[in-house]
């Protein structure tokens, strides 16, 4: 998978009716302020099971990646989630979702 591709999905998900809220104060409204042009990272499942793999950040709660939380793709299982930046590990995803929606609302 690449960037463009990745996008076509966000574009996708965002197109579908669902609600778009979350603690965090993330909205309909100001969602797409708080996306970013995806890139890959290493994120560890944390299931004790699945090795880390690649997964694509596509939006993030702050301005630096390393900073809260983020929003990923994840092709091998083609489900969303939250990881969280854990210093000496790396990502950890925290959530699992099968959209976009669901992931922003578990954030």
């Amino acid at each position: 998978m690449d960037s463009p591709t990745i996008k076509k999905l966000v574009e996708d998900e965002l197109a579908r009716a669902d609600s778009f809220t979350n603690y965090h104060g993330i909205t309909r409204s100001n969602l797409r302020s708080f996306l970013v042009e995806p890139f890959a990272i290493r994120v560890d499942p944390d299931d004790l099971e699945t090795q880390p793999r690649d997964m694509w950040v596509v939006l993030q709660e702050n301005s630096k990646p390393t900073d809260g939380y983020v929003i990923v793709y994840d092709p091998a299982t083609k489900d969303w989630g939250v990881a969280e930046h854990v210093r000496e590990k790396g990502y950890i995803l925290v959530i699992s979702a099968d959209s976009l929606a669901k992931a922003i609302d578990g954030m």
